[in-house]
């Protein structure tokens, strides 16, 4: 149901809001979306049933519970049992309906990990993140398209703040010909983007990012706490047991009623640390931008809130859901690295065409800019199976080259210069012969 009240924290503020519709166009075939699974419950029916079944309620003559015959889950059975016996085969039917239920967990999922059809462990909330996420990609792109595209003018240009290697240098090593080309530069400013939302609002790991939902708290509280707990994870069950910790400590922090978010502290500060961090985001662009950012700074911000949301939406589920980032050799060094068609998908190249380098070819493609990462999930949504993981969106990447073209642009025109020297200095050997 759409939510007609821009502000998901309530009467805070009128800017930030999660749900801006977004609207992808279908530039590219989709990836997979789980199909919509409706879960019904099992009947049971008692037609087989007899009179003189046993109830599990029923007492015996000396008071003691009616115990079924002798199980393999119930060794050493007998009737009179004291309660320490029953307290162990208490203990002892909870492993292994525990180890059962895990099983199925394993079962009802496919080959990759993805939910089955008759599964009733998929969740409809992970559709929305799908469809949230290419819309937040298709916004990133039309901003990076409306203001960085064509030539940038003379006299509108702004003093560089930053350098463009300091900026660009991590994302490819051919920057300085992106940031002069009028029809790439979009992609660059792109990868950029996303580069900047993956560092400061979906990461975690570096003091002062992510958390940015969380106000003060996650500076202060959250991420000790968070960074313990997930470093001291050994094996699936401790696993299990954090996520499901993290999924319902976010969603005591910022429950919803009635549709919208509501938190349980002072959302003031995450209103002002998205300004802020839309501001510094123009100031650093703004000298390689063809016209002014100003007019732009709505969507920006419309941009920045609704990653913000998307990572909340994240962190609420019980499926450990994370953005995957490549690198090639060097730390933060974001390009040149193998192309791998199941994590990757290239923006150049035809979906209905195979590229010869893929097959077997003599060279293979190598990644130079990375423009969205991949989403992947490990787990399921009822918080189990946490050994597996699967790509749920591909990468968005280009391995095009931008330099090649000059370069035979000024293999051409050395050459003429070499055929012309020739030519003059046959004419001087004429002339002396």
């Amino acid at each position: 149901m759409e939510n007609t009240n821009p502000n998901p924290f309530g009467d805070v503020d009128e800017e930030w809001s999660d749900e801006e519709e977004l609207i992808p166009r279908s530039r590219r075939k989709t990836q997979y979306i789980p199909p919509h699974v409706k879960v019904t419950s099992a009947e049971t029916s008692s037609e087989g049933s007899t009179g003189s079944s046993p109830s599990p309620n029923r007492l015996g003559v000396n008071g003691s519970p009616m115990v079924p015959p002798k199980s393999p889950s119930r060794p050493d059975v007998r009737v009179g049992s004291s309660q320490e016996d029953l307290v162990q085969r208490f203990y002892q039917v909870t492993r292994e309906r525990d180890a059962l239920r895990k099983e199925l967990q394993r079962k009802s999922t496919g080959p990759h990990g993805i939910p089955t059809r008759d599964s009733v462990v998929y969740k409809s909330e992970e559709k929305t993140l799908i469809e949230e996420l290419h819309a937040l990609r298709y916004e990133i792109r039309i901003w990076s398209e409306e203001y960085f595209s064509g030539p940038i003018k003379t006299s509108s240009k702004r003093p560089h703040l930053h350098r463009a290697k300091e900026l660009f240098g991590g994302l490819t090593d051919n920057y300085a010909a992106y940031l002069k080309d009028p029809a790439d530069r979009p992609l660059l400013i792109q990868a950029y983007v996303w580069s900047k939302l993956q560092q400061k609002i979906f990461s975690n790991w570096q003091k002062g990012c992510g958390y940015v939902w969380a106000g003060k708290l996650g500076d202060r509280k959250l991420r000790a706490i968070n960074d313990t707990l997930r470093k001291a994870v050994k094996n699936e069950e401790e696993a299990e047991a954090y996520h499901h910790w993290r999924s319902t400590t976010v969603n005591l922090l910022v429950p919803q009623v009635d549709g919208k978010w509501r938190p349980t502290f002072d959302a003031t500060p995450v209103l002002k640390r998205i300004s802020r961090f839309c501001s510094r985001l123009r100031r650093k662009l703004r000298p390689w931008s063809a016209h002014s950012l100003r007019a732009g700074k709505q969507q920006l911000h419309t941009i920045v809130s609704a990653s913000v949301a998307l990572d909340l939406k994240m962190k609420r589920q019980r499926a450990d859901y994370r953005f995957v980032t490549f690198t090639g050799g060097k730390k933060d060094q974001f390009f040149g690295y193998g192309f791998y068609d199941d994590e990757m998908e290239d923006v150049y190249d035809d979906d209905d065409q195979q590229h010869p380098y893929d097959v077997g070819g003599a060279k293979a493609r190598k990644v130079e800019l990375a423009l969205a990462p991949a989403l992947e999930r490990c787990g399921n949504a009822n918080g189990y199976t946490f050994d597996q993981s699967f790509i749920l969106m591909k990468a968005d990447v280009s391995c095009r080259r931008l330099e090649k073209k000059a370069r035979a642009k000024r293999r051409g025109s050395v050459g003429s210069r070499h055929k012309a020297g020739v030519r003059s200095l046959g004419r001087v050997w004429d002339k002396y012969a």
